[in-house]
């Protein structure tokens, strides 16, 4: 009884393994059909139309007379500054490269220095001790980003907040009043010690200031709130005036800027009055950067274009930098999957993308945000209305193959299956 009892578990375990090779292995043995799969990745995708564009602003020259060997800048671009605000200082001699560095950084020195000494109001060592901690965690983020400028910036406020804390600390200034009184000596000494040759220049009113000049400053974007496609063409083509004799910088009296650009007629429809929109800038030297604006002008179409005029109230040293520039204008964004577009296909009304599990192909149902037949793939998200199956990151989705159904069983041009 017991042999006879081994002898049908014997049976049973052999029909066991002759059922698994038969619907696992040797289907994917003798499988003739052969596909190509990809994994399904996350993408935030924009949809964007590129134009081509100018910048205008509402600007004033700051210059002087003649025409100064050198200048001394004691704002940067796109500070904002008062009137009356000391904007440089310049010199009828020319100085060496190496010295004019050196004043560089003593001027730097110069300004910590003074506002340290001369600050009426000292927080208590415990407030102080807070904003050095803020100051240090400010400048580690900034130094990240790779701005060389922002990080000397955030370094002197934190050297600025160890300055007041022992000031504060020891209630003697006197010791950084000499070390200032140094550092405007050495100045002096570096600039041959001719202080009759230097004179500062000085804001007349307040604004957004920049050092510098690309020739289109005379464009006023006040006079430019409602174009053609025409005047846009003639700004963009308009030869850049010569940089003026004493020019020291200039000023941009409001944060609100414009940016023309010219769009096709269809599809213009979608940018109404008011309307708010993302366009994508590259600056020529902080890389691309976001900006929201809003359209405050939209043209007649003109030989199967639109001009349009955005603005926005959003500002800084990088916007300065814009002119003649082009831009991206995001129309939509999708979240989603990318797939290649020839994978997502129609399953008995449904559709949905064949996705590789084990050897066998299962379909997933999705919901297609995007695809355009000029692109070679499309977004799509996972579709659980009307099923349980779905679509996760890195799923092998199939792109190849003939007669692909559900339960399928297939081999893979990468050696899966």
């Amino acid at each position: 009884m017991k042999n006879k009892l081994t002898t049908i578990l014997g049976w049973a375990a052999i029909l066991a393994v002759l059922a698994y090779l038969a619907t696992s292995v040797l289907p994917v043995v003798f499988a003739s059909e052969e596909i190509t799969v990809q994994n399904a990745t996350p993408i935030v995708y924009d949809d964007s139309l590129s134009v081509s564009g100018i910048a205008l602003r509402e600007e004033s020259i700051i210059s002087v007379a003649g025409n100064p060997a050198s200048v001394h800048y004691k704002v940067s671009d796109g500070d904002r500054i008062s009137a009356g605000d000391a904007v440089a200082t310049v010199s009828s001699q020319q100085i060496t490269a190496e010295n004019r560095l050196a004043v560089e950084t003593i001027d730097r020195q110069i300004t910590i220095l003074s506002d340290c000494v001369s600050a009426t109001t000292q927080f208590d060592v415990k407030t102080l001790d807070a904003q050095t901690k803020q100051a240090i965690n400010d400048y580690l983020s900034i130094s990240d980003d790779g701005n060389l400028s922002d990080s000397r910036d955030a370094a002197d406020d934190v050297l600025s907040y160890f300055v007041k804390r022992d000031i504060k600390a020891t209630g003697d200034k006197s010791y950084y009043q000499q070390i200032l009184h140094n550092c405007e000596t050495t100045r002096k000494t570096l600039l041959n010690g001719n202080s009759a040759s230097q004179s500062g220049v000085y804001a007349s009113e307040a604004g957004y200031f920049s050092s510098q000049y690309d020739g289109f400053e005379g464009y006023s974007a006040s006079k430019y709130e409602s174009v053609t496609p025409e005047d846009v063409k003639s700004l963009l083509a308009a030869s850049p005036a010569q940089r003026p004799s004493g020019y020291v910088g200039k000023l941009q009296h409001f944060s609100y800027w414009t940016y023309l650009c010219t769009v096709p007629e269809d599809g213009a429809e979608r940018f109404t009055k008011n309307s708010s929109w993302t366009l994508r800038f590259d600056t020529p030297a902080y890389g691309i950067r976001t900006v929201t604006m809003r359209v405050i002008s939209r043209s007649e179409p003109t030989n199967g274009e639109v001009a349009l005029v955005f603005e926005s109230s959003f500002f800084n040293k990088e916007i300065y930098s814009l002119r003649n520039t082009p831009a991206e204008i995001i129309l939509d964004s999708y979240k989603g999957f990318k797939v290649d577009k020839d994978a997502v296909r129609v399953f008995e009304g449904e559709t949905g993308v064949y996705v590789l599990s084990g050897a066998k192909v299962i379909f997933k149902p999705v919901e297609v945000l995007y695809r355009d037949e000029s692109r070679d793939f499309a977004v799509v998200s996972s579709n659980t209305k009307t099923s349980g199956r779905v679509l996760i990151t890195n799923d092998s989705v199939v792109i190849g193959g003939k007669e692909i159904y559900d339960g399928k069983v297939v081999k893979t041009a990468n050696g899966k299956g």
